[in-house]
């Protein structure tokens, strides 16, 4: 009975030290989740509206679209020998997805050879003919050109269409005929598209390289957009003046929403903001969260644009719209510097760099943090840094913010322990509970008496003990003619009267 008691005591003390370990252990899962205050810190920090575009801009790209196709010649009866060309035309889009490389752009930036089919054949014609008929070229008529558009086909090499090639560069940017493919320009797959005169929407996508890893931008909801809200407007825009041989970077304006109107049966955004050829497809954003609430789908001048409203673009997408591991170290790397934490900053923009070599803007930054070094303020964890305009212009904007995301903010300020912490706390209770189970043991030893039948430890064992017989019973005597007791002395048997001899 006591030995079960025991067993049944060590393992209650087992159940309670391990019940009262496990809450730490899953509230430091639960605060950490990465076990590295840095990216904790980053991933919680608030940035000012006028610093949000430096998170999406490196999710931006440029897109260029070019046509290929060859002439069949009636009079020859043959192809031509020589390739012809459309383009190249020139936009911009985002990632929404690094993972898979899903790129949005704008419909008309791939839809010329169902929306422009005229258009492009009429093009490619033109080319051919002056190439081959150059003494005729500026002879012939409209009916002869009509002609020609009916009798002449414009094919590709492997399809009876044109071809089309989509191709997209990070960074800076040629609005060019890719001519160093593999180096600079990637090559996309148009998987989704709505044509300029539906929804004017393309799904792209290209295959991750490594040392490449891709950048993303996070879609908002356009439903939450007013007239008057203040817009950033991100792009490549090109025009004739820069030339196509000149590189283009991103380019930031601002400008704010003017307007809601129907376009083909579909709601646009108005915007007053200067957006020119080339940024067609690029996104805008939300000056207040940062998140893109819709994308450029055409203009009337440099000033007067109209967006495909966010919501359209998540209709229409086909994938997860998420950031990845390059958005989390550079979003880490960018708030280590806006708080002065240059070295720790320099870490994750390095971090940056070894995923995406390319990457311009950790590229500037770190140059940045490395002229800044001297005023360097080391980081010790969140919430342990000096308090600075910024962190209190963030206090002032937590107080407004609703119930989850104020939890949010208690949860990252109170923290977790660190990892050793917990291993030794686990370790030390477990040594508690050993101690406690051995000094029960000696004490239940010392109460409890050795048996009759165990020796003691050390000693011989006792010779067995032989129950001694009774006076009276030793003393007897038995009659030798009837054989029943007789008391000793006594001269004759008191049963059968048989003499007894002394």
């Amino acid at each position: 009975m006591k030995k079960s008691f025991l067993k049944v005591l060590i393992m209650l003390l087992v159940i309670v030290f391990t019940l009262s370990i496990t809450p730490a252990l899953f509230a430091q899962e639960g605060t950490s989740g990465t076990s590295n205050p840095a990216i904790e810190f980053g991933k919680n920090y608030q940035f000012s509206p006028a610093d949000q575009w430096l998170l999406v801009q490196p999710a931006i790209c440029f897109i260029t679209t070019v046509y290929y196709a060859i002439v069949y010649d009636p009079f020859f009866n043959d192809y031509s020998a020589a390739t012809y060309l459309y383009g190249p035309f020139g936009g911009t889009g985002f990632v929404v997805n690094p993972d898979n490389g899903t790129i949005v752009t704008a419909g008309h930036m791939v839809d010329d050879r169902e929306a422009n089919e005229v258009e492009l054949k009429s093009k490619i014609l033109d080319q051919y003919i002056f190439d081959t008929y150059p003494d005729q070229y500026y002879d012939y008529t409209q009916a002869d050109w009509n002609w020609i558009y009916e009798n002449f086909k414009v094919v590709g090499y492997n399809v009876d269409k044109p071809e089309m090639e989509v191709w997209v560069q990070f960074n800076t940017a040629v609005a060019n005929v890719p001519d160093n493919p593999g180096n600079t320009y990637i090559r996309a797959e148009v998987v989704a598209m709505s044509t300029r005169n539906q929804r004017d929407i393309a799904i792209l996508r290209i295959a991750p390289v490594t040392g490449r890893a891709l950048s993303s931008a996070i879609i908002g909801d356009s439903s939450m957009v007013s007239v008057g809200d203040q817009i950033t407007i991100i792009g490549y825009p090109w025009t004739s003046d820069i030339g196509q041989n000149n590189p283009l970077n991103p380019t930031i304006t601002q400008g704010n929403i003017s307007g809601k109107i129907m376009l083909f049966g579909t709601e646009v955004l108005q915007i007053q903001g200067d957006a020119r050829q080339g940024n067609s497809g690029g996104p805008v954003l939300s000056k207040e969260d940062g998140k893109i609430i819709g994308i450029i789908t055409m203009g009337t001048d440099d000033t007067n644009n109209y967006l495909r409203p966010a919501n359209d673009v998540k209709m229409f997408l086909n994938t997860e719209n998420k950031l990845g591991q390059v958005d989390l170290e550079w979003k880490t790397g960018l708030a280590m510097f806006m708080e002065n934490h240059y070295s720790e900053a320099m870490k994750h923009f390095d971090a940056v760099l070894n995923l995406s070599a390319g990457h311009l803007l950790a590229q500037e930054y770190k140059a940045k943090a490395q002229a800044n070094m001297g005023s360097d303020v080391p980081f010790a964890g969140p919430g342990t840094a000096p308090e600075t305009t910024r962190e209190t212009v963030a206090a002032v904007e937590t107080t407004s913010q609703g119930p989850a995301e104020t939890a949010a903010v208690i949860k990252e300020s109170a923290g977790g322990l660190p990892m050793w912490a917990i291993i030794l706390i686990a370790v030390a209770g477990l040594l508690v509970v050993v101690l406690i189970v051995v000094i029960i043991i000696v004490l239940m030893r010392k109460k409890q008496p050795a048996a009759p039948d165990q020796p003691v430890i050390g000693q011989p064992p006792a010779p067995p003990q032989i129950p001694k017989e009774s006076t009276a019973e030793a003393k007897k005597n038995f009659c030798p003619s009837c054989g029943n007791p007789v008391q000793e002395g006594a001269a004759f048997c008191p049963s059968c009267g048989n003499k007894i001899q002394g």
